[in-house]
Order: structure tokens, then sequence, then C-alpha cells
């Protein structure tokens, strides 16, 4: 990862970063048990046991961004849970400054990145310890694809390369994520979810639209009507609607 271990980031946060690692999210975890305090990020050039949602793996071959911030929590773990939005707005205002335009990048819930209905990051939370209420740490792992993007997925793929047709430094991604996700969870601490809900919403993929969401028993198929104070998508079917906490969308 040319130049990441030079790079600043902002007052309050720490970097380390690594060639290969096993996966980011897991070297936070143990830096949690070794009793690391404050407001890590871990970087690796390449992973070996990359994860996503569901427990799903991630591919992490070099050229793309890998990294997790180890965010100290003076919370319950329900507010916790916020920080997926905080990421998404972070993550999407990355790539929108990258690509120089807000209008093509958005957020599907509950935390990927899109580039015109195609794939370009996900987002993975975790609590530190052994599953407590009020956990000390939160880590934040998120995937950029940079310089490519795997093929044959559920959901259509898509990389920084492959939208701008030129190699991208992923420094100077990491450089923007450690930025704006400083500002948004700046914003989240002194204004609270209500502001990261409407600023979510404005960037929001399918909201207003026809979707479905994947369970695991079963499929629904209504409107994506708002998202609620705990950040549950609320779905519109039948007459009725249902709050749902996770779930796979997919466009309809």
């Amino acid at each position: 990862m040319t130049g990441l271990t030079s790079l600043q980031v902002p007052e309050g946060y720490d970097l380390r970063a690594f060639d290969v690692l096993d996966s980011t999210n897991a070297e936070c975890h143990r830096l949690a048990a070794e009793g690391a305090r404050g407001n890590i990020w871990v970087a690796a050039a390449a992973q070996s046991a990359g994860r996503g949602r569901r427990g799903r793996a991630w591919q992490s071959p070099r050229g793309n961004l890998f990294a997790s911030l180890l965010y100290a929590i003076d919370c319950d773990l329900a507010t916790a849970s916020q920080l997926s939005f905080v990421s998404a707005l972070a993550v999407r205002d990355t790539v929108a400054d990258i690509m120089q335009s807000g209008t093509r990048v958005s957020c599907k819930w509950p935390n990927d990145i899109l580039v015109e209905d195609r794939k370009i990051s996900g987002i993975l939370l975790e609590s530190t310890g052994e599953g407590g209420a009020r956990p000390g740490h939160v880590i934040i792992g998120i995937g950029v694809n940079v310089n490519s993007h795997p093929a044959g997925t559920p959901f259509p793929a898509t990389s920084l390369k492959a939208e701008l047709c030129r190699e991208i430094e992923t420094a100077a991604v990491m450089q923007g994520l450690a930025q704006s996700m400083a500002h948004w969870v700046t914003c989240w601490r002194d204004h609270g979810f209500p502001l990261i809900r409407r600023a979510w919403k404005e960037t929001a993929r399918g909201l207003g639209d026809e979707i479905i969401v994947r369970l695991p028993k079963e499929d629904l198929r209504g409107r994506f009507v708002d998202l609620d104070d705990r950040g549950a998508l609320i779905l519109e079917f039948d007459g009725e609607r249902r709050h749902i906490t996770a779930g796979d969308v997919f466009f309809v």
C-alpha cells in the first residue's frame, strides 16, 4: 500500500498499516483484547481471510482498500449500531469525491455503497468483548473496490478503476476515508442519529421504490417507504408496514 504508512490521520485517531493480514477486523479484535485504547485504523494491502456480512467471504486482492476502525464507544450496543449509517455516509462521500460525482453514488440499505446500482463498497460492524450490552469498542470494517472488483456476484459490482478508466492510489482513498469518517462521527456525536438518518435518506437508493428484501426464510416484495429511528427498513406490502432490521435488498 504505497504511501499508507506516511498518512496523517485526523487528531484523535491512529493508523497501523500491514502488508498482509487474515482480516483487518480480526486484527482490531486482537488489539482490543490486548487492551488498546482510543480509535485505531488498521489497514492491509491484502487479506487472506477477509469476510463480509453473514460470514460471507470478501475477496481481498491487492490494489483494493481493506481497512477497519477500532472505535471507542461509551453507549449501548443498539446506539453503537448507528455507526453503520455513519460509516456509509463517510464511504459514500469518499467515493463521490474521488469520482467528482455526487449524483452517481448512493447508499444501499443496510451498509453498501453503489455506483449506479453496482456495489463498490461494503461495511461490516462487529462489537468487541463477549457480546455485552456495552462493549468498549465497535469495529467498523470497510472494503472498497479500488482497482478491481469480483465478477459473477449476486449483486453487480464495480470499482473506481472501472468507473474512471485509470489506476487509483489506494492510499488516497484511505486518506479521504479517514477524514470523512472523522467528520461524520463528529456529526453523530454532536447531533445524534436524526441528522445521520436525514443525510443517509438523501443519498439512499430505492427509497420510495418497490424492492425485494431477501430474508433467511423468505423474500418480501414491497415499497421501501422509510428508515425508522433505529435504522430499520420500513417495507410496505399487502396493506401493512414491516420494520426489517437485517436482510439483503434487491431492486425491482
